[in-house]
């Protein structure tokens, strides 16, 4: 007995987006379209290196002209 196996190829594509309105809306849309599957979202947790450069694209970082300043501003 034959099988005639029709090859599926689906595309997966990530969104990052960060204003909780834009997400809203776009969901509705995805929702609405035929062929797409919202997939539930997984938190991986970063590496140590990719938070750091997080932190960095975000201005979440303080820089001090030596040691004794930063611990003076830490009140150490």
């Amino acid at each position: 007995m034959h099988f005639n196996k029709k090859e599926v190829i689906m595309n997966t594509i990530t969104i990052q987006v960060e204003d909780r309105n834009v997400m809203s809306g776009l969901i509705k849309v995805l929702k609405s379209m035929n062929g797409v599957v919202i997939l539930p979202i997984h938190n991986n947790k970063k590496s140590g290196i990719e938070e750091a450069m997080d932190d960095i694209r975000h201005g979440r970082v303080t820089e001090y002209k030596d040691a004794d300043e930063m611990f003076e501003k830490l009140g150490i």
